[in-house]
């Protein structure tokens, strides 16, 4: 499996790196939860742009990347626009997703950025293009809130994503029975093991999920997100605990 480097961090290689989101709504909410998040042991931010009150202007979404980026710097920042389909804050139309990835990244406001591959591939690869012009590097995901796709299924967004030209894949899915769970699993370490493999985030939701988000090492998963008061997405562990855990397991 491939690395990422971003800002001196390594991603793909050894315990999976610690992102902390922060899903505040204010400009003035999201600076002071990008203050707080650097007093705990992260790795690097996810900036949920989808939950900002302006988020329909690039030109303040960008701007406000480039204050955090300041903040939070040598960490990586990871601006994410999750769209209501896959589970996030905003239902935006795919002008508007283009438009605003395209400030950031015009900007460098941003280090990563996250691009949901079912956006298309025409807008996903443009984003991707300029991105990587630009020295940013794309993580590009899958959510599904509601259950796990089969393997077959999986494996096959994250050889698209692949194809995409993506820095990271990354899938999300919701687990309800153990067999689900196997097959998150499974399809981690089988990504992971593929010659032609990028760096991996496989996440698993809720209570069930807990165990994808802190065996990550084990199977080949590369990033863990924990929280820091209010979570991004259901059965995330809190960022000191996560620590803890995957730092007990990686010894």
């Amino acid at each position: 499996m491939a690395v990422v480097n971003v800002n001196g961090l390594t991603i793909g290689k050894g315990m999976p790196k610690i992102a902390v989101p922060i899903v505040a709504k204010t400009h003035s909410a999201i600076i002071a939860a990008a203050k707080q998040a650097i007093t705990t042991p992260l790795d690097l931010v996810e900036w949920r742009a989808d939950f900002f009150n302006q988020l329909t202007d690039p030109q303040a979404v960008a701007d406000l990347a480039t204050q955090l980026r300041q903040i939070l710097a040598p960490h990586p920042l990871l601006v994410t626009i999750r769209t209501a389909k896959e589970g996030g804050n905003s239902a935006i139309s795919a002008a508007d997703y283009l438009r605003i990835y395209e400030q950031i990244i015009t900007e460098h406001a941003a280090d990563m950025i996250d691009l949901e591959v079912l956006q298309g591939d025409g807008l996903v690869e443009k984003l991707t293009t300029t991105a990587h012009r630009e020295g940013i590097k794309v993580v590009m995901s899958n959510h599904d809130f509601q259950q796990t796709p089969s393997a077959t299924s999986l494996l096959a967004l994250l050889g698209k994503m692949t194809t995409l030209d993506a820095d990271i894949v990354k899938f999300a899915v919701m687990p309800h029975t153990i067999d689900d769970l196997l097959t998150i699993l499974m399809v981690n370490a089988h990504y992971a093991a593929l010659p032609t493999s990028k760096p991996v985030i496989a996440i698993g939701m809720g209570p069930l999920g807990k165990i994808v988000r802190v065996g990550g090492e084990t199977f080949g998963s590369c990033i863990s997100f924990g929280s820091v008061g209010q979570a991004s997405a259901p059965g995330q562990v809190e960022v000191d605990k996560l620590k803890m855990i995957l730092t007990e397991l990686h010894n």
